[in-house]
């Protein structure tokens, strides 16, 4: 289940919430896509990270912690 506020990005994901935020709506760079193509040759594309936008930063919520089993002795 995805909810998105803008350029947030709330999902409920197993026993977790995660907040991401995506890439700038008004980037003059991307277009608000996050990424953007650059031609390698005349056949082949590569696909290249926006300033605007670092995917990696992911806040995560645990909705409960798992119990841990304690010894018996």
């Amino acid at each position: 289940m995805n909810i998105r506020f803008g350029r947030w990005t709330l999902e409920v994901y197993q026993r977790a919430i995660q907040i991401i935020r995506g890439p700038h709506p008004e980037c003059p760079v991307c277009a608000g896509h996050g990424g953007y193509e650059v031609a390698l040759n005349h056949w082949e594309a590569e696909t290249e990270l926006c300033e605007c936008w670092d995917p990696s930063p992911i806040i995560r919520i645990p909705l409960w912690f798992r119990r841990t089993e304690r010894v018996p002795f």
